[in-house]
């Protein structure tokens, strides 16, 4: 399952004050981040964080399901890469077909006066019983949601003290904050122990009678990475 989410806009100051975008793709279950690229909120840049996350894929894995917020500029990028040209029978005009196990859902936040108000949940291309079954299949619990990429957004901004919301420590160009966030993203692969990927030790003997403690093996993201 793949988690969408942009994390931005994030002001970087300078002789000219711009505006960018973190588009950020996780693996709800590995937590490994394949892509994460800065830019601006266009449809252009949602087509090539898209190009860049088929290219990482590996071709004999089974379609992930994929997720993301409300934005509609997903919707386009990933129904334009993960398809093929189709002729129709008798027809001459060639067409653009989705793949079978395409499975894409969106998470729509409505928020007034910075309070959540409602919550929408919309299957764009597949239905909710097949995601659901997918879901289970690969240990999550069957709900459609973003709650992986949305601490994904939290873990970035403690992380990278440029994006630290209310700071004086703006980043003054773009590729000063692509700096910064390319190495949390090497930090967060290799040295940070991520708390839903430990696993359980074999158990101890009991001492006396009592049961003894679990111990864990912690685990970062990239000890999951496919080889």
């Amino acid at each position: 399952m793949f988690n969408w989410m942009n994390c931005g806009p994030t002001r970087a100051s300078g002789q000219e004050s711009q505006e960018v975008w973190i588009w950020v793709a996780m693996d709800a279950t590995t937590k490994i981040v394949p892509v994460i690229q800065l830019g601006p909120g266009t449809l252009e840049m949602a087509y090539a964080v898209v190009h860049e996350l088929c290219e990482r894929m590996q071709r004999e894995v089974a379609l992930p399901v994929f997720s993301s917020d409300g934005l509609r500029l997903y919707f386009y990028a990933l129904t334009a890469h993960f398809g093929y040209g189709l002729v129709p029978e008798g027809g001459r005009q060639r067409g653009w077909q989705l793949a079978a196990d395409f499975i894409y859902g969106q998470v729509k936040k409505l928020q007034r006066r910075r309070r959540l108000v409602k919550v929408e949940r919309v299957m764009l291309c597949g239905n909710f019983d097949v995601l659901a079954r997918r879901l289970k299949a690969a240990g999550l619990s069957g709900r459609l949601n973003t709650a992986f990429v949305e601490r994904l957004n939290l873990t970035l901004r403690q992380g990278a003290a440029l994006l630290t919301r209310r700071t004086w420590g703006a980043a003054q160009h773009a590729s000063e904050l692509a700096l910064h966030v390319q190495w949390w993203r090497a930090y967060y692969h290799v040295a940070r122990f991520h708390e839903a990927l430990q696993v359980e030790r074999v158990a101890s003997q009991p001492c006396q009678g009592q049961r003894a403690a679990p111990h864990y093996r912690s685990r970062t993201p990239a000890t999951l990475a496919p080889r």
